[in-house]
């Protein structure tokens, strides 16, 4: 939304930020954070997707996929240039303006450290340790070699600030706030907001710490939930950027050519999923193709339109790659309609409105809102009877996986129609009842943990990190699972995903080298971490069995 060229003067000269007002930052922070085009490019649906099965390339999965972590992951860069640093300097701007102001903006500040924890924690989720503590100080005269924060030691402090932004927000302060609302694209400078936003990342941190520090996980989560009236309670607390619909315009936001996978679609589509036509488009033979293709004798006469039109595909290279799948699924037919070429496809895509509603189908470019979640609020309800099922809190986790359940069906219905998505049929009184009793879905005590994680993983879909993260978290879905995901086989050998990012070579050139070396060595002695630090298949600190 702005010229990098503006900002060329404010990255030499410290004093030239002076003339920036604060809450600028706050804004430009959040656009940063949600404008990464090449992390929906590479991120998004060319890595994360399909090692979770979420989506496959045109043709499938190619043999050998999961190794391919080329320009994997962006996020690294931008949280030290667009978002740490911005939201740092923030602060910074407050500290400089004249004493009498700097008190108006004490609940501003703590948004944005809220957001900042975000990122940090988004960052570190994949990256293991990181410079926080002493980071983004060097133009203010700190140093320009700050230590790694260890996962451990950020957790710490991502809770620490998170727990003193809510009880300052919560705060009425004696002299009025400056109010951010037209530079707070979430909650419109709602500092109660603000606060469940706060909580719900508290309560993501203690889904982190589970397997590390069970009794942190549960001193964090009971302390959150101590409080309903600071906790989210409905669709509209959402942590949630909605943007125009140009905000993710560009090529590479584009996720034309993805496959629905086929476990997922099945899985679905045998439940009689309200999100699926959120999620997937259908295959192209409707009955005036078939037609069309009768007529061209491609297709025998009496061909009827399938009642199932949602077809997923393989996810396991083999499966895909195999002559007879290529044949069934893999090649479509071509006819003349109305002198235009048509290619009448067996297999569904992803919904490309979903995740672009400026997407042109070729019935004119759409003009729906973007929707970028953070923590939605089945986000927060799915983490609730997460942390019940693992006995860490003692709510009932079958009311909150029915919460969640619910919140996520309700909310892609919202999205599906503000994205104006094409071919989506709006939600109906029932629906969510008649899900909710499919025997792959209804509640059962013996399969908790397994099913609040396939629900989970089905409302990540546009937020594949934390499905990722899920997966790791408790192992599902996986090939056995109610949701289930089959082994992915590359010439008859499982195999293995990634689960971090691949860190860069140290040299010993790098100014930073000393801490940098002292990070990796420190990681490297955590159990699972991997062969070298560019094993991706290896773990953080988090992430251990």
């Amino acid at each position: 939304s702005c010229d990098k060229q503006d900002f060329v003067e404010i990255n030499k000269d410290p004093d030239a930020l002076a003339t920036v007002p604060p809450e600028n930052q706050l804004l430009n922070a959040s656009l940063n954070l949600h404008s990464q085009d090449f992390e929906a490019f590479y991120d998004t649906y060319r890595r994360i997707m399909p090692w979770m099965q979420y989506n496959t390339g045109t043709s499938g999965n190619e043999l050998g996929f999961t190794s391919n972590v080329d320009n994997f992951s962006q996020r690294y860069g931008r949280f030290y240039n667009g978002v740490g640093n911005v939201l740092y300097d923030l602060e910074k701007l407050v500290d400089r303006l004249p004493e009498a102001e700097r008190p108006k903006y004490v609940h501003m500040i703590r948004m944005a450290r809220v957001l900042r924890s975000y990122y940090a924690l988004y960052v570190s989720d994949i990256y293991g340790s990181i410079p926080y503590s002493d980071a983004f100080q060097a133009r203010y005269g700190g140093t320009l070699t700050p230590k790694y924060d260890t996962q451990q030691e950020l957790f710490n402090k991502l809770d620490a600030d998170l727990k003193e932004a809510v009880t300052t927000l919560k705060t009425t302060q004696t002299i009025t706030q400056i109010s951010p609302a037209a530079y707070d694209q979430y909650y419109a400078g709602n500092a109660a907001k603000w606060v469940k936003a706060a909580n719900a990342l508290r309560l993501k941190i203690a889904t982190r710490l589970i397997k590390r520090d069970n009794a942190k996980a549960k001193a964090i989560a009971q302390e959150v939930l101590a409080i309903p009236a600071d906790l989210m309670t409905s669709n509209a607390d959402g942590w949630v950027f909605v943007g125009r619909f140009d905000f993710t315009s560009g090529g590479n936001w584009n996720p034309d050519g993805f496959r629905g996978s086929k476990p997922l679609v099945d899985f679905m589509w045998n439940t009689k999923d309200p999100r699926l036509d959120a999620f997937f488009t259908p295959n192209r033979y409707t009955q005036t193709n078939i037609d069309a293709l009768i007529a061209a004798k491609q297709l025998p006469a009496g061909t009827t339109e399938n009642a199932r039109r949602y077809v997923g595909s393989f996810t396991s290279p083999d499966e895909a790659q195999s002559a007879a799948n290529r044949r069934a699924f893999y090649t479509p037919r071509t006819v003349t309609i109305g002198g235009q070429q048509v290619s009448v496809d067996t297999l569904s895509n992803i919904q490309p409105r979903l995740f672009q509603p400026a997407f042109n189908s070729g019935n004119g470019v759409g003009d729906g809102l973007s929707y970028l979640p953070v923590i939605t609020y089945a986000d927060f309800c799915f983490m609730r009877a997460e942390l019940a099922a693992r006995t860490v809190t003692g709510e009932p986790a079958k009311d909150w996986y029915e919460a969640g359940v619910t919140a996520s069906i309700q909310w892609f219905d919202e999205v599906a129609k503000g994205s104006k998505i094409e071919n989506y049929t709006a939600l109906t009184a029932g629906e969510i009842a008649a899900y909710l009793a499919k025997p792959e879905v209804a509640f059962n005590p013996a399969k908790a943990l397994e099913q609040i994680a396939s629900q989970a993983y089905i409302n990540y879909f546009n937020k594949v990190n934390e499905g990722w993260a899920i997966w790791k978290r408790t192992g599902f879905p996986n090939a056995t699972s109610v949701l289930a995901l089959p082994d992915m086989r590359s010439n008859g050998a499982v195999l293995s995903l990634p689960r971090r990012a691949p860190l860069g070579l140290i040299n010993t050139s790098d100014p930073n080298y000393a801490n940098k070396k002292s990070a990796y060595d420190a990681m490297a002695a955590i159990t699972g971490w991997g062969r070298d630090p560019q094993d991706a298949t290896g773990r953080v600190w988090w992430d251990q069995q």
